[in-house]
């Protein structure tokens, strides 16, 4: 059993490690609220355009709107990791813990394949849910599930992660809620409709500085999961060390 002075000093470690993670879920949710808020701050409320951008649609900003692969995908972690429709959160976000794999021919794994600043638009769902919109970071390989209709946009007229909060706004998740149609529990958006959304356009200089500034803002959160992931580990040691010689 360790001294008295020994197990106070684990309890202050084991404290200091959940104030840790109590700080990490209180700033998770604040980024949720800084990124919104800066695409207001910066571009307007996209449903009354205040600073009069021209008006556009998305299909005039993408170059490619590709449905993804309909190969089943299975538990074992073989081939390459596949974006289903639980992998992109309400929020936007990725979650990327439950992934499952797919093994495809070289043709499909090329028309698949995921790259960075790819839009994911979840086109089927619950109508609570569809509409769904992520970005890929790029973090590794990965194809994308027939769930999603995959954007490109074209980088000269329209940064993606500029598409990806417009996607996010209260404003349009209000108009994908009201397209949405379909039978009880299964709605749908196609991407014809996808397409003819329609959206302002910024000049590309002030959209790429929004994006600087999401990845800025992304890279800090980044170094606070890791931060939380090692406080995390060092406590569980700790814990384990304890127990073990209880």
């Amino acid at each position: 059993m360790p001294s008295l002075d020994e197990q106070q000093r684990i309890v202050d470690i084991l404290d200091r490690a959940a104030s840790i993670q109590r700080l990490r879920q209180a700033a998770d949710e604040k980024l949720k609220e800084i990124i919104p808020a800066l695409f207001v701050d910066m571009f307007g409320d996209p449903a009354s355009n205040p600073k009069g951008w021209p008006m556009t649609t998305v299909g005039d900003l993408i170059e490619s709107a590709d449905y993804g692969s309909s190969s089943k995908a299975h538990d074992e972690a073989t081939g390459l990791p596949m974006l289903r429709m639980g992998n992109v959160t309400m929020d936007g976000s990725l979650d990327l813990r439950n992934l499952k794999y797919v093994e495809l021919d070289p043709t499909e794994q090329a028309k698949f394949t995921l790259k960075k600043g790819d839009i994911l638009f979840n086109r089927t769902n619950s109508k609570e849910l569809v509409g769904k919109t992520g970005i890929w970071d790029g973090s590794c390989e990965a194809v994308y599930a027939s769930y999603f209709i995959r954007l490109r946009t074209k980088p000269d007229l329209m940064a993606p992660e500029v598409l990806w909060a417009f996607m996010n706004s209260k404003h349009t998740k209000g108009m994908l809620f009201g397209m949405a149609r379909g039978a009880i529990g299964q709605s749908n958006i196609n991407s014809k409709e996808l397409k003819a959304i329609r959206l302002f356009a910024p000049p590309i200089a002030l959209q790429q500085r929004f994006s600087q500034l999401y990845y800025d803002l992304k890279a800090k959160a980044a170094m606070s999961a890791a931060a939380t992931t090692a406080a995390t580990s060092i406590a569980d040691s700790l814990a384990n060390e304890v127990f073990s010689a209880a």
